[in-house]
């Protein structure tokens, strides 16, 4: 079994790993209080109590979800939660020779590829404008951020290549998609959902693979189901991971 510290444990996807993934050591890191097992408070913001909470529990792998989650984060927010804490953590996993990161990026990183088509066009859910063949977004596009948050996960995303390449801790993005508290893409009528939705099954499933797989080195994977419009491509995660996601939005159309 894996001892795994998994940061922003309150959140959603933190509670999602909590209730599925059951073949880990799983320790939870928050500001907050949260359901698991073994959890402390503690603000990524200190830098030695990180240090101390991942060498007393022998911490092989961190999943790094904290930070300031909204894509209409100001600045002052995501220059303390998601640069500097994401540089605090990234520091201590090095110091306590962690061996894996996964690391919770965004779709927001690439997002304003859906100012384009045929992407704005399944975005808006105006299928009939999309032709039959169009290519995917792969996880080695150019970065192109919608919003400081996404510039935000671009940055840890960039970090983490700094510390694979001089420290060989293997490291794995994950562009998330939407994922949504009831589990269900039919929200407020919005055809967005029904390509970006990453159901709770997906999202707990990708992040078991990333933990399990002895194949990651540096990479970058979409955080997304199998659905039918979706735009970002997923192939690489079967071929490294060996996962594929079960869902698809369309059983909820």
């Amino acid at each position: 079994m894996n001892n795994v510290l998994v940061t922003g444990a309150s959140g959603l996807i933190g509670g999602i790993l909590n209730f599925k993934l059951t073949d880990h050591n799983l320790f939870g890191l928050d500001i907050k209080e949260c359901d698991y097992k073994n959890f402390e408070i503690s603000n990524i913001s200190d830098s030695n109590k990180l240090k101390t909470i991942m060498s007393k529990n022998k911490i092989d792998t961190v999943v790094h979800l904290a930070g300031n989650a909204s894509v209409n984060a100001d600045w002052d927010s995501l220059s303390k939660n998601n640069f500097t804490g994401t540089l605090n953590v990234f520091n201590a996993c090095q110091e306590t020779e962690v061996k894996k990161i996964i690391f919770a990026s965004s779709n927001h990183a690439v997002g304003l590829f859906e100012n384009d088509s045929p992407y704005k066009e399944i975005i808006a859910g105006e299928y009939n404008k999309v032709p039959k063949k169009y290519s995917l977004i792969t996880p080695n596009c150019d970065v192109r951020p919608d919003s400081l948050y996404g510039v935000s996960k671009a940055y840890g995303e960039n970090l983490g290549r700094f510390f694979y390449e001089n420290y060989n801790i293997k490291f794995a993005c994950l562009r998330i998609g939407s994922v949504i508290p009831n589990d269900n893409p039919k929200v407020k009528n919005s055809n967005r959902f029904y390509s970006t939705w990453c159901s709770h099954e997906d999202i707990a499933g990708l992040i078991d693979a990333c933990i399990k797989s002895k194949n990651v080195e540096y990479d970058i994977f979409y955080g997304v189901s199998d659905n039918d419009w979706k735009i970002w491509d997923i192939s690489n995660a079967e071929k490294i991971l060996s996962f594929k996601p079960i869902s698809n939005s369309e059983t909820y159309r």
